[in-house]
């Protein structure tokens, strides 16, 4: 058994460990609520801009666009990846199934990565994939303004051909208990995604200038709003591991502290009867 000085060494430390653990489980949760709120705010917007494309395409079914451009008798075509992780670790298992998805999806050969997150970035250029060097995002920060910087750039690289497919990579939290990687196809839009209806009746509506400047609007809106929600439901997974991994931490800590105190009284009381059992030798020497 180590002596008490040691084992004192030991509390101190698992003690320093469980303020920590149980200071950033709080953060989390600060953070998570925060995140709740952006979540609710952002499903409105982007249902009323999916109704609005909705009513357009069931308008004008015969639009021409580019964002609808399958390729599909192009050679070497190419997918886009935008993958979400965390900037840091401390998140249980969250980065890791993320990195999972990505990993099953992805055809190395085939396809760039662009990374939302040091941790995905750092991962995929370690083990060689091809990601996008010039990406504008570094790191992983959730506002409309960068979500709108992203979609301008990947509708730039979708029109000038460098991706034929794009495809969002993030972690969606299903239930409280659940968060669940999911991918999902942004580019090329089709019509059976926004789940179109035939209908006799036709609705006339009226477009100024006209219905494909509108749409290429709204397509911009769209695939914004849908990369901010990723980027959102992504936050808020990644907080709400972290609040997870942090209190099961704390929960550990205060059992090691328990034992390693349990274990300070015998190791103690032991020094105290091998002390005893010294003088009373002592003393029967004397004799």
């Amino acid at each position: 058994m180590a002596n008490t000085r040691e084992i004192k060494g030991r509390i101190k430390g698992v003690e320093g460990t469980k303020k920590i653990t149980k200071a950033m489980k709080l953060i989390a949760a600060s953070k998570l609520k925060k995140a709740r709120e952006m979540h609710e705010k952002t499903l409105p917007f982007f249902k009323h801009i999916r109704e609005i494309m909705l009513d357009i395409m069931k308008c004008t079914p015969d639009m021409k666009l580019i964002y609808f451009d399958k390729r599909e008798k192009k050679e070497h075509r190419r997918k886009g990846y935008l993958v979400i992780s965390s900037d840091t670790g401390l998140n249980g298992g969250y980065n890791t199934n993320v990195i999972k998805e990505a990993v099953k999806v992805i055809d190395k050969e085939n396809a760039v990565v662009f990374p939302i997150g040091n941790v995905i970035k750092n991962y995929m250029l370690k083990n060689g994939y091809n990601v996008d060097t010039n990406f504008i995002n570094t790191r992983y920060t959730v506002t409309t303004i960068i979500a709108a910087d992203i979609a301008k750039y990947m509708l730039k690289s979708f029109k000038e051909g460098t991706i034929d497919e794009l495809y969002i990579v993030y972690t969606e939290m299903e239930s409280v208990m659940h968060l669940v990687p999911n991918t999902i196809k942004l580019l090329p839009l089709d019509n059976k995604d926004f789940k179109i209806k035939e209908s006799g009746m036709r609705e006339v509506l009226d477009f100024e200038p006209s219905a494909e400047v509108v749409f290429e609007r709204l397509t911009n809106q769209y695939l914004q709003g849908v990369l901010y929600g990723g980027m959102v439901e992504s936050f808020v997974s990644e907080h709400f591991a972290r609040m997870n991994a942090m209190d099961s931490a704390t929960t550990n800590a205060e059992k090691l502290s328990k034992k390693l105190t349990l274990d300070y009284n015998r190791a103690r009381q032991q020094a105290i009867t091998n002390e005893i059992s010294e003088i009373i030798g002592g003393a029967m020497n004397l004799k």
